[in-house]
């Protein structure tokens, strides 16, 4: 049971992990590399993963996933240093924008073959 729910608690983490690096590849155009360093889940029902951008711990960032609020997926929440702040796009999207745009894409792809 508790090797389940430890198989679960990564499943999910591993899904998150890919949804912030979605985010960061599109919305950060120096993006390279990423990297997790915790992994936090709070009493407040909030998950709260915590990394840093192209191997420069001066790009750190937090992405929250608020359980409570019904959130189920990281999509554009948390916090970032003021450095990696002002490598962003002006126009940040959120995860679900992203694909939205990349199916949009894909269907205009296949719309002009």
């Amino acid at each position: 049971m508790q090797h389940e729910k430890k198989n679960e608690e990564r499943a999910y983490t591993e899904k998150q992990e890919k949804r912030i690096t979605e985010f960061y590849k599109y919305n950060l155009p120096s993006f390279k590399t990423i990297t997790f360093t915790n992994y936090n889940k709070l009493p407040t029902e909030s998950v709260i993963i915590h990394g840093y951008i192209n191997g420069n711990k001066r790009l750190t960032f937090s992405s929250t996933i608020s359980l409570a609020r019904g959130e189920t997926n990281f999509e554009a929440q948390g916090g970032y240093t003021d450095e990696l702040y002002k490598l962003l796009r002006k126009d940040v999207k959120s995860v679900s924008e992203i694909e939205k745009l990349k199916n949009e894409q894909k269907e205009n792809e296949s719309e002009s073959k």
